[in-house]
């Protein structure tokens, strides 16, 4: 039975699906951490509404972040596979690092060259740790 890496879309559909799967995934985490964080915030009484009410207005914002660095990320990865023979294969975990490195600089080069430099290396390790961690590492 093939794994995930085997049968993963082409590249234009793999960013859109990808894109809708982070905002669905970063509504929902954004929805229940946003709740669990606001139940202390509100007075006795008003506890589940004013968490409930906090909740429904952050979490689209959060799913939109983890959709935009999702569309980002796709973005660069579709561009760095094209390099390979079969661009629609698996890819490697240097290949995923770089997309991170990329994608964590883009999205910081606003608050300038040091900051950016600085959070790609960090974007970059930290897809790497993902794809160790996660056990689909490939080099």
């Amino acid at each position: 039975m093939p794994g995930a890496e085997e049968r993963r879309l082409p590249c234009p559909e793999r960013i859109v699906d990808m894109v809708g799967f982070a905002f669905g995934v970063g509504t929902c985490g954004g929805f229940g951490l946003t709740f669990a964080r606001s139940l202390r915030d509100h007075p006795k009484g008003y506890r589940l509404s004013g968490a409930l009410s906090a909740a429904q207005a952050r979490a689209p914002q959060l799913g939109s972040t983890f959709a935009m660095w999702s569309g980002i990320f796709h973005c660069f990865e579709c561009a760095v596979s094209q390099r390979h023979r079969n661009p629609d294969g698996a890819r490697s975990s240097v290949d995923a690092a770089m997309c991170g490195f990329l994608t964590a600089g883009v999205l910081s080069m606003r608050m300038g060259p040091k900051a950016a430099a600085s959070n790609a290396i960090v974007g970059g390790f930290c897809v790497l740790f993902v794809d160790l961690v996660s056990g689909t590492a490939r080099f």
